[in-house]
């Protein structure tokens, strides 16, 4: 197999999708396996250690073509209900555009200072630049294991094209977060409780809608804890002992996400989006984003969050003395919030996890 088609075999892989050119006369599309094809051709490269290193900077190529062309567009599509995303050459800015209007003395940006923290500062332009600071994915092979096929190439790639999307679901809420840190920010636009109430999330929404319909962007463990929304709320009828309740009637819809889910996918008619999520510690101790948190971001006219995407994807390896390989792809992602008095931010207190905070040692 020549590299280019390794190279396509890549790209349909991580689209899902099937080459027309590589399926053979008479089979059709549904059956060509475009993973196990693409894991055969990267033995083509990899089947003795030899081979592999000689042919490791051809693969990390590939991997690093894959991921310039999908993880753009993933991002993108992920983002754009409430987010601008601009994707420029390496060394170059992004110039966001911000709509004036009678609230423009109010706005606030909030980004990436020194030492990466999270600054805000009041915007009195109409345009500002945002920049790309670099994150790095990990993953570690056995070289044994590869040459055998225990381990397999496809998998790392898999997992690196993944963490990096996910990276820029952290550094937005990095920043968002961030943005809340600043003692003037309007009380309606924050609630807490210890437990969800919907009313309190309904109040935030009713802020939000007043710039844009209302996106709630949440982690899975906050809207777990969300459960099915009350069509009509528990109710009692009668007094003393003769006192009767009336239980809540719940949407259909909820309790059928739930039931394929784990969780509802809309509230009063604002979507939610989910924020990916895992451990940082092989303890399960500590998520990467937040649990107790979610943000109401108004969808539509301008976007509160801006992200860029800065240059290509690189890719570092180093070989540890006990003949594994760590494989690290480096990424270039910028993220800035644009005001807080256009969004709400909700937390429940009740939700028992502990998260990692980057800039807590600083």
């Amino acid at each position: 197999m020549t590299h280019e088609e390794l190279k396509q075999l890549a790209l349909h892989a991580a689209k899902g999708t099937v080459p027309a050119n590589f399926v053979a006369q008479g089979e059709s599309a549904a059956d060509y396996d475009v993973n196990a094809a693409f894991v055969d051709g990267l033995k083509e490269l990899a089947s003795t250690y030899t081979q592999f290193m000689k042919n490791r900077y051809d693969i990390y190529e590939i991997l690093v073509e894959t991921i310039d062309k999908v993880m753009p567009k993933n991002t993108i599509a992920a983002l754009s209900p409430f987010a601008e995303v601009q994707v420029v050459g390496l060394g170059q800015k992004a110039i966001f555009k911000q709509k004036t209007g009678k609230m423009r003395a109010k706005k606030f940006l909030t980004l990436a200072g020194i030492n990466g923290v999270y600054e805000t500062f009041r915007l009195d332009s109409t345009t500002f630049e945002l920049g790309g600071q670099n994150v790095a994915i990990g993953g570690t092979i056995d070289l044994a294991r590869l040459m055998d096929g225990a381990e397999s190439l496809a998998d790392i790639m898999d997992v690196i094209n993944t963490s990096l999307q996910d990276a820029v679901y952290v550094k937005v809420t990095q920043a968002l977060r961030a943005a809340f840190d600043v003692n003037n920010v309007p009380p309606a636009n924050r609630k807490s409780t210890d437990g969800f109430e919907a009313d309190k999330m309904v109040a935030l929404m009713n802020v939000v809608r007043s710039y844009g319909n209302p996106i709630i962007f949440a982690p899975g463990e906050f809207v777990a804890a969300m459960g099915a929304d009350a069509i009509v709320p528990i109710s009692s009828y009668g007094s003393g002992a003769s006192a009767n309740a009336i239980q809540g009637v719940y949407s259909p819809d909820d309790i059928e996400a739930i039931h394929r889910t784990g969780y509802i996918n809309i509230f009063r008619g604002a979507p939610i989006v989910q924020i990916p999520s895992s451990f940082v510690d092989e303890n399960n101790e500590k998520t990467w984003v937040d649990p107790q948190l979610a943000y109401v971001l108004p969808g539509g006219n301008e976007k509160v969050v801006k992200v860029v995407l800065e240059g290509p994807t690189i890719i570092r390896d180093y070989e540890n003395r006990d003949g594994s390989m760590e494989i690290y792809a480096e990424k270039k992602i910028g993220t800035a919030i644009l005001t807080y008095y256009n969004w709400g931010i909700y937390k429940n207190y009740g939700i028992d996890q502990t998260y990692y905070n980057p800039y807590e040692n600083i």
